[in-house]
């Protein structure tokens, strides 16, 4: 019997440690990339058995096939003729090497979306290529938070020169506004990040709120955008000049009106800017410490005093969850309780997983891509309406949506068994997803148990003692946190004068409609980012529809310098087109039809103006290029 080769050691007994602690789906797909060798992953692939961990996918593979893997490893490793930077590969390849990250198919023909959502793409033009007069078709960003970042610096790989007005002293957006306690990404932070700048250092699945505005910081830095940056610049007025088909641009600095001009606006400003209160009688009235929860104030200390937080989103799960520890009691007033997703078991990313990160090539990549997939397209089932389903299950409107259901019931109904009284107040009466989703950071069900009170009525009045509910129950408190979100804004602050004098916001109303979400008619070459129908609700994260549109923008502006023209904007005929498919899909969406549910996605009227009803895919494909026929161009 011959003797079974040994293999010498030439992989360092710690690096061979941390690589057994490797995704081995992850690691194939990295070294079949990096090798060109995708027969040989998928003999890996083939022999994964698949499971649901820490939020995501995970897979294993078995002791001996995993030291094969890293045997693998060491002889990509220590072959010259192979480079650190992933080799051409097919889409069926890549759909394969995708697939076997997750345990199901990924369709071929999704191949260069996926391929640009993990990171492996830079900006990739599909339109006409023309030299770029810079002063020609110079930009002007508004807001230097995720999209104003993310426009300078595409427009800078173009070619183009892209200046950014910030009302705040600093970039970061939504992140240098909101400090409140406990602040972190609901978004797994392996996806919630730049394409072109993936991270591969994140402490844990979700950062914090520092951590992020720290990761947007070393962006502007590395592109070098904050040159380009007017900080303390508010914006005021837009106005369309037809004779030099540019924007003029009044801005509040220094307590003086400037004026500067561009040839193309993007709105980078978010929509949800402006803090909201609630609509009660004697806000100021009461006697003790109170604010808004993006207007924290850092100097007051919380140590046993009696607090009362108005609001259930996102934001006052993760204030209650941080100030539980030390508050004397706390009082959560809430107008509609939400669905809460359990906190995952272990929240922190272990030296070896940054390891990999950091010095495998690709793992990086592959392991956003892993992350990606379940929280795309394949949640879109979750939000779409299934009539039949829906006539006998009340809490939910199909089976994917109720599979979602069952492990937020499953979450409270486990946490709560001792406290049925508590379990009542919390339980909502619509489906997931009809209001934005919400994770428990880890202590929020927890901390409801402790000395708290839930209010279930909401708030009626404030007077100086404490609260009024709407059963007319006074409840008294030290300090009131407003964690009320903030008034859904589509430029309402800016006056947005396009062409022939007529006024966006005289156009809009309470009823947003852009083309591709992110264009007018009659306000040429202005670009919305944020902009109505543009959130890809049902997964995904902010990252996806702002990079989706940026590109969009250069595209067109690629696009102007080829024919020769100065302006574009959509024609009426292509946006009552986007606004009937825009309406066929939203009919039987669950923001649509789950009225039950009390959401800002919906405006004063009841019309959905947040959400994207398209799937990822198609909202993305939409926007990879100016379609001619439906733009008007001026010359």
């Amino acid at each position: 019997m011959p003797t079974p080769e040994v293999r010498p050691p030439n992989l360092a007994a710690d690096t061979r440690a941390r690589l057994r602690g490797a995704n081995p789906a992850v690691l194939a797909a990295s070294l079949a990339a990096r090798a060109g060798d995708t027969a040989r992953a998928r003999s890996f692939l083939a022999e994964l058995t698949y499971g649901f961990e820490r939020g995501g996918v995970v897979c294993a593979l078995s002791a001996t096939r995993m030291e094969q893997l890293i045997d693998w490893y060491d002889d990509v490793s220590r072959d010259d003729t192979i480079s650190d930077t992933s080799m051409p590969v097919s889409d069926a390849d890549f759909s394969a090497l995708a697939s076997g990250l997750v345990g199901w198919e990924v369709p071929a023909e999704t191949a260069a979306f996926y391929r640009e959502q993990a990171g492996f793409v830079d900006f990739v033009a599909t339109s006409q290529q023309a030299d770029i007069d810079v002063n020609a078709f110079d930009i002007v960003a508004i807001g230097a938070g995720m999209a104003g970042i993310a426009t300078a610096v595409a427009a800078g790989k173009a070619g183009m020169n892209c200046r950014i007005l910030e009302k705040a002293a600093q970039p970061g957006g939504v992140w240098q506004q909101n400090t409140y306690p406990g602040v972190g990404v609901d978004t797994p932070s392996a996806y919630y990040s730049f394409s072109f700048e993936v991270n591969q250092n994140w402490s844990g699945v979700y950062p914090t709120g520092q951590e992020y505005l720290d990761y947007l910081n070393r962006v502007v830095d590395r592109y070098d955008v904050r040159k380009n940056i007017t900080f303390e610049a508010h914006v005021s007025r837009l106005e369309w000049d037809e004779t030099e088909n540019r924007w003029n641009i009044t801005y509040l600095k220094d307590g003086r009106e400037h004026l500067t001009s561009a040839c193309a606006v993007v709105t980078a400003a978010g929509y949800l800017t402006r803090p909201q209160f609630p609509k009660v009688r004697g806000l100021e009235d009461f006697a003790g410490e109170w604010f808004h929860s993006s207007q924290w104030n850092h100097d007051y200390d919380f140590t046993n005093k009696r607090v009362a937080v108005v609001g259930t989103g996102c934001t006052s799960v993760q204030v209650v969850d941080a100030l539980a520890d030390q508050v004397a009691s706390l009082t959560l007033v809430q107008r509609q309780p939400h669905w809460v997703m359990p906190p995952t078991v272990d929240e922190t990313f272990s030296v070896t997983e940054r390891w990999l990160n950091a010095h495998v090539p690709g793992y990086a990549q592959w392991s956003r891509l892993l992350t990606f997939i379940p929280i795309s397209d394949f949640n879109y089932p979750v939000v779409r309406y299934d009539d039949e389903w829906a006539r006998t299950h009340d809490l939910s409107i199909s089976q994917a949506n109720d599979q979602v259901l069952q492990v937020a019931l499953g979450y409270l109904q486990t946490s709560f068994a001792d406290r049925p009284d508590l379990m009542k107040v919390l339980t909502p009466n619509f489906a997931p997803f009809g209001k934005r989703p919400i994770r428990d950071p880890g202590n929020y069900y927890g901390a409801l148990k402790r000395e708290t009170s839930a209010v279930a009525s909401g708030l009626s009045e404030v007077v100086p003692e404490g609260i009024i509910d709407a059963d007319g129950q006074m409840h008294e408190v030290d300090v009131i946190v407003y964690a009320t979100g903030f008034e859904l804004d589509y430029l309402a602050n800016v006056e947005v004068i396009g062409r022939d004098g007529h006024r966006l916001g005289d156009r809009w109303g309470e009823s947003p409609v852009a083309y591709n979400a992110c264009q007018v008619p009659g306000f040429p070459n202005l670009f919305i980012t944020s902009g109505p129908h543009a959130s890809p609700s049902h997964g995904g994260g902010h990252n996806f529809a702002v990079e989706a549109v940026v590109h969009y923008v250069i595209e067109s502006l690629r696009d102007l310098a080829a024919r020769g023209a100065r302006s574009v904007e959509p024609t009426e005929e292509a946006i009552v087109r986007w606004k009937n498919e825009v309406d066929e899909l939203m009919a039987d969406s669950v923001w649509a039809r789950e009225t039950r549910a009390t959401t800002y996605y919906r405006n004063a009227k009841g019309e959905v103006v947040l959400a994207s009803p398209l799937t990822m895919v198609d909202f993305w494909t939409k926007l990879r290029a100016p379609e001619p026929a439906d733009l008007r161009y001026g010359s």
